[in-house]
């Protein structure tokens, strides 16, 4: 099972996340892939059986898309940067562990 991405999180390249309006956790938006940012786009692959206003919740070490200065000399960490490696500790998505599904969802 991996934490969960929320706004205002820092992502590898330092920028932070954007996240839900509505769905939150520990009280901050929980990130969607195709339509969060931390300045490029959350790229996935997010969990496959959680999602969020229609858009898959965005969990530890999806990708991010190239932004910023991605191509000039020494910004090579905005060229598809991993989300932040921490997430939300106490908000887990994934496989089912030990025999039961954590909030009804697997993930």
């Amino acid at each position: 099972m991996k934490p969960i991405e929320k706004a205002s999180l820092a992502a590898v390249c330092l920028h932070t996340q954007t996240g839900s309006s509505v769905a939150y956790a520990n009280g901050k938006g929980i990130s969607r892939v195709g339509i969060d940012t931390a300045v490029g786009i959350i790229d996935g692959p997010g969990c496959s059986k959680v999602y969020v206003e229609g858009y898959r919740a965005s969990n530890v070490g999806d990708k991010i898309l190239p932004h910023a200065c991605c191509g000039s000399p020494g910004c090579g960490i905005h060229c598809a940067s991993p989300v932040n490696t921490v997430g939300e500790p106490l908000v887990m998505v994934g496989d089912v562990a030990s025999g039961h599904v954590p909030g009804g969802h697997g993930g």
